[in-house]
């Protein structure tokens, strides 16, 4: 229940987080600035601080009841969750061909940095339980969480979950670093893109601007019949 309210109030704090420093650029440099940087500090550290204990007790919760097959499964959808995120990633791209399309797949991936942001306490709670199993679980107490279809020496039994818990916790590692900077990849691609077609979108309405004077100078321009010989030569340098 505990973790369900803090889940439903995520949003509401990624938003006051995204919103706060915004603020903060447009105060820069003023005692107001210090005021509210402060304070979304202390916001930032408190709603960390919650989500390290919510985990922190669930972990504890769960060690208690078969610690070594939870871990198994947790590890398992953690692998699933990143091969799925990076897939969801990949289908953002490529980039689009205009600011509204590049400044829409911007929002898309900050949402969806928002979501391993809100992600990232669980893998490194989930990883250190992991590791902390690993280092304090005697090898007696590991053979008998691990059932072999044939009989095998309890040391090779022990050796056994040893090796799978540390491969998957290896993997899902490996994967969550893979995703940031995957991520962040895409986020400087989006970035360099949104600047370029700024500049250009800069350009074209410089150039529009400068065809409508033309064509208003244009428009002003008498037909040729009604221009007197002697001021043909300083039409023509003016047309030049």
């Amino acid at each position: 229940d505990l973790q369900g309210e803090i889940e439903a109030h995520t949003d509401i704090y990624h938003n006051l987080d995204e919103n706060g420093q915004k603020i903060l650029r447009s105060l820069e440099g003023s005692d107001d600035a210090v005021l509210l940087q402060r304070r979304l500090d202390n916001m930032n550290f408190k709603w960390s601080e919650l989500r390290k204990k919510s985990l922190n007790i669930r972990s504890h919760l769960e060690a208690s009841s078969d610690q070594w097959k939870r871990l198994h499964l947790s590890l398992q959808e953690l692998l699933v969750w990143l091969q799925l995120k990076d897939d969801e990633l990949s289908r953002q791209a490529p980039i689009g061909g205009d600011v509204p399309a590049v400044q829409k797949q911007n929002d898309v991936h900050r949402a969806f940095k928002r979501e391993l942001k809100t992600k990232e306490p669980v893998i490194m709670s989930t990883l250190e339980t992991v590791r902390i199993f690993l280092t304090e679980q005697p090898l007696e107490g590991l053979e008998k969480l691990y059932q072999e279809p044939r009989e095998l020496p309890p040391e090779e039994k022990a050796q056994n979950v040893t090796r799978l818990l540390r491969k998957q916790a290896e993997e899902v590692n490996t994967e969550w670093e893979k995703l940031n900077l995957h991520s962040a990849d895409w986020q400087r691609k989006i970035d360099e893109a949104l600047e370029r077609l700024q500049e250009l979108q800069e350009a074209t309405d410089e150039l529009e601007l400068k065809l409508r004077q033309a064509e208003v100078i244009k428009g002003s321009w008498q037909p040729v019949g009604d221009l007197l010989i002697d001021s043909l030569q300083d039409h023509l340098e003016k047309v030049k």
